[in-house]
């Protein structure tokens, strides 16, 4: 009989125990134990990478970047906002090349897509954006003589950017 009154006692308290905690969690928000914070993350800044991080990751893959140059002032019909704009030869077909643009907002980086996708719908214009891509903040146009081949390798190298804060 005192056993079967300790069990009692027992099941009891791990069912009051387990009501008081059940109580605990849904008054308090997201269901969290009261004495415990939940992490909160730290938003990523837009600028994540520079220019510098894309030369890097193009140095360290051995793709043949030479003579680069800053080149702010837009060409022909380019939007004219931008952070920062880099020219570059390629030396498998120097002296022709690419550019990267960074971009210090996200309204910047849309009218550059805005403006690469016009030129992608024109028959006209077309072949000269066969190889743009977009990364975060930044925007990498390589020349159309490149073989796919070639410029697989820098699209694989500029995609495999890391960000370390």
């Amino acid at each position: 009989m005192l056993k079967r009154y300790l069990l009692s006692v027992t099941k009891a308290t791990a069912v009051l125990l387990t009501l008081i905690l059940a109580a605990g969690c849904s008054s308090t928000e997201g269901g969290a134990l009261p004495f415990v914070s939940a992490p909160t993350a730290t938003p990523l800044p837009f600028a994540l990478f520079s220019a510098q991080d894309v030369f890097d990751v193009f140095s360290r893959a051995e793709l043949g970047v030479q003579n680069i140059a800053e080149q702010n002032l837009p060409a022909r019909e380019d939007p004219s906002s931008f952070g920062e704009r880099f020219v570059f030869e390629i030396q498998a077909i120097a002296p022709l090349g690419g550019q990267i643009v960074v971009f210090d907002t996200p309204d910047q980086l849309a009218a550059w897509q805005a403006y690469i996708e016009r030129l992608r719908n024109s028959s006209a214009t077309r072949r000269n954006v066969v190889y743009v891509y977009f990364r975060n903040n930044l925007m990498l146009q390589l020349n159309n003589t490149l073989t796919t081949a070639q410029a697989t390798a820098f699209r694989l190298a500029f995609e495999e950017m890391t960000f370390t804060p």
